[in-house]
Order: structure tokens, then C-alpha cells, then sequence
């Protein structure tokens, strides 16, 4: 289900235009491939998500919360 707050750029009933749906393609794509990566190292996939973008967060093994989408994985303290 979507969710709409009042800075989103289209309110809820009004597709997005071609560029909207392309870049939110192209932030999926980027956020689960980065997942498998994560999971392929190590990182558990939880069964909670990111409050501030709602992506599924992951754990590494000292049990550190990773969002892909918010946080940049290889960045110090990142994962």
C-alpha cells in the first residue's frame, strides 16, 4: 500500500508521470540489489522497516540495523 504525506509530489488518485515511476524503478532496483549484496555477506533481512522510507531493514552480525535506502552500506558505520 502507498502511503501519502502532504509533501509527496502527486496526491493520492493522480498517476505519476513517466519520470516519477522511472526514478522510483530505478531507487527499487538500486535498494534490492544492494539487499542481496548485504545478504549474500551476512546481513538478516528483518521482518521491520526503515520509519523514515519504509524499505526492509537488515542486521549484520554485531547486530547493527542497515537501511539500504537511507544508508550507504560501504560508508564507515554504514555496514
Amino acid at each position: 500500500p502507498s502511503r501519502y504525506s502532504p509533501g509527496d509530489r502527486d496526491p493520492p488518485g493522480v498517476p505519476p508521470g513517466a519520470d516519477e515511476v522511472e526514478a522510483r524503478r530505478e531507487r527499487l532496483d538500486r535498494a534490492s540489489r544492494a539487499m542481496g549484496a548485504l545478504l549474500l555477506r551476512g546481513y538478516r533481512m528483518l521482518g521491520n522497516s526503515c520509519p523514515q522510507c519504509g524499505t526492509i531493514l537488515l542486521q549484520d552480525r554485531e547486530q547493527r540495523l542497515l537501511c539500504v535506502t537511507c544508508q550507504d552500506p560501504e560508508a564507515p558505520g554504514g555496514g
